[in-house]
């Protein structure tokens, strides 16, 4: 989720830009046909993961599964994605992204494509912990392509530009998905999305290889045990690691859950109620923009930024409060709009989530990152199964409570961080 509400992937800091300004000058413009590609890529990363969810109700009737075994598939996905996020901003940073970045590109277009051949539960769950693994790499490989080809002033365009694939990824999931459902059946889907992935690995030797000098280099080895030993000491990532496990956790049950909320529990059809999503996932959006205006806004008006920040957050938590009404009311209009809200405050309270991760331990971004969104990750493959049993059960409504009042932990441990800053 950001960076990305749903996962908050970071990569390490890695070598620096062209050494010389005239290798800067020459590598420039095909560094901005690079981030178009950088975005292409993490547009497939969401659209890829998704498919699943949107396709839930089918996959469970030809496999006769209830929501606590789907549940279990979906967790697949978040251990292999947890683990391999721990280490994978490390690795790239050892190897280049020039190889990697392709080759985890083409591991999650294959597990896409296994999953069109499925024939069992297991399978299913199989594939879903290898795209797992494939998903991980996205975030560090693309914030070391930014960092490598541009200059420091140049990077944040860069990266906002790579990163918007995560939010339109997200709300063309639900079209894309749904017509080819329909059309030709939900393997269909999947085979579809995961052919995509060979067309980008072209494009990617295309445009980048003229850059493979750069992508290619290796960095000066640093012992992964010894960073993470180093982190772990920090007060601050224990504190930021209760919003990595509950706030985290909230935009991926909007993610996974959502699309078959709506047709299952509020009787949408399964085209309505996965172009409803959308509004739920655009929610994501205006969150992630909003809160970046509103905390400009207020230190513009000579407010101290960590000031700013803890009213931004605030205001994240009482959006986020409005789950704990979506299993009640009687419209399915107003629980749309209900979890809708909520996006938008998942998003905003991530937002400057993520700003602080980054002062945990500047040296070490990608580790504290992705350490971070382990432990997020992790927990909620683990929760996981047991939000599918309580659907089951039909208790949704203590999902949606839980979604609802548990950020108010996260506030009172962030506020903590907040105030422990210097004013800025």
């Amino acid at each position: 989720m950001s960076l990305v509400p749903a996962g908050g992937e970071l990569p390490v800091n890695e070598p620096a830009a062209p050494e010389t300004a005239t290798e800067a000058r020459r590598t420039l413009p095909r560094a901005w046909r690079v981030a178009i590609v950088l975005f292409l890529a993490t547009v497939l990363n969401y659209v890829d993961r998704q498919v699943l969810s949107l396709n839930a109700e089918h996959v469970m009737s030809e496999f006769g599964l209830n929501r606590e075994q789907l549940g279990w598939i979906l967790a697949a996905f978040r251990y292999s994605y947890a683990g391999f996020q721990i280490a994978g901003g490390w690795l790239v940073d050892l190897a280049g992204p020039w190889i990697i970045y392709p080759a985890a590109v083409g591991l999650w277009s294959l597990a896409g494509l296994l999953t069109a051949l499925a024939r069992s539960s297991f399978q299913l769950a199989a594939w879903r912990f290898l795209l797992g693994v494939g998903e991980a790499f996205n975030w560090p490989c693309a914030l070391q392509v930014t960092r490598r080809l541009l200059e420091p002033r140049d990077r944040a365009l860069a990266n906002g530009i790579f990163n918007s694939g995560s939010a339109f990824g997200a709300l063309i999931s639900p079209v894309l998905v749904t017509f080819l459902t329909l059309r030709h059946g939900w393997r269909a889907s999947f085979l579809v999305t995961g052919a995509l992935g060979a067309f980008w690995v072209l494009l990617w030797r295309r445009v980048a290889g003229p850059s493979r000098s750069l992508l290619a280099a290796p960095a000066p080895r640093r012992p992964l045990l010894g960073i993470l030993a180093g982190i772990l000491k920090r007060p601050n990532f224990w504190l930021l690691s209760v919003s990595a496990v509950i706030v985290n956790s909230a935009s991926y049950l909007l993610a996974d859950w959502i699309p078959l909320y709506l047709k299952t529990e509020r009787r949408f059809s399964f085209a309505v109620g996965n172009l409803l999503s959308v509004v739920v996932f655009a929610g994501l959006d205006v969150g992630n923009l909003a809160v970046g205006f509103f905390t400009r806004k207020l230190a513009r008006a000579g407010m101290p930024v960590p000031v700013a920040r803890r009213r931004a957050v605030l205001v994240s938590c009482v959006l986020m409060t409005a789950a704990a009404g979506a299993g009640y009311v009687a419209s399915g209009a107003l629980a749309v709009a209900l979890l809708a809200m909520t996006a938008v405050g998942v998003a905003g309270f991530l937002v400057i989530y993520l700003t602080l991760v980054q002062d945990v331990d500047p040296e070490n971004t990608g580790a504290v990152a992705g350490l971070l969104g382990g432990i997020g990750n992790l927990s909620y493959g683990l929760a996981s199964p047991y939000i599918g049993r309580l659907a089951d059960l039909g208790r949704s409504r203590s999902v949606f409570v839980l979604a609802g009042l548990l950020p108010w932990l996260a506030y009172a441990a962030l506020r903590r961080v907040l105030r422990a800053r210097p004013e800025r």
